[in-house]
């Protein structure tokens, strides 16, 4: 159910994402040309929280952005995996943490003019770290643990700046509430 047509699509970048280049002809007879990520990529992102009601956070050197930005652990569902073993991959290698259970929020697309990558995002009941992070090269980040309130408090006050973390934190507050962690 496609609108538009394809005329010619060429593969622009293999490393360290995909990326092309595609001429379309849309619904109105308008060619444009479109340089995007093509799908299927996933990313699972986990918010960690820990019986204390506090947040297990990273803060991350993030160079496009030439900050370091809070952020909840992340990253790409490999080949073979699902959302749920990638969440809980990430969670231990970005945070050295495990969870007794895990909660799957509404996935969400980031950035659908540019990328087709379906973000999962998941909320980690009972967290708690049981080893060192094993961060992969080019990762420069630091855990930080928050109370949940304080993380609230950042998010409102426009401090917590990357949108996939905002969101997360967004679709998790009625399970926190509900649960009585917020």
């Amino acid at each position: 159910m496609n609108p538009w047509e394809r005329i010619d699509i060429e593969e622009v970048l293999t490393e360290p994402v995909r990326l092309v280049r595609e001429r379309v002809r849309t619904h109105t007879g308008k060619e444009l040309t479109y340089i995007y990520r093509p799908g299927p990529v996933a990313a699972s992102f986990v918010l960690p929280v820990t019986p204390r009601a506090t947040a297990l956070l990273v803060r991350q050197y993030r160079h496009p952005t030439g900050k370091f930005l809070l952020e909840i652990p992340a990253g790409k569902v490999d080949p073979g995996e699902n959302p749920l073993e990638a969440a809980q991959r990430e969670l231990m290698e970005e945070v050295g943490a495990e969870a007794k259970r895990f909660l799957p929020l509404p996935p969400f697309h980031p950035q659908p003019s540019f990328t087709a990558v379906v973000f999962h995002p998941f909320l980690a009941l009972e967290a708690e770290v049981v080893a060192r992070p094993a961060l992969e090269d080019g990762e420069l980040l630091e855990t930080v643990e928050l109370p949940l309130p304080q993380v609230y408090r950042l998010l409102e006050a426009g401090e917590i700046q990357d949108a996939s973390t905002a969101l997360t934190l967004f679709y998790a507050r009625p399970h926190l509430e509900a649960e009585g962690l917020l």
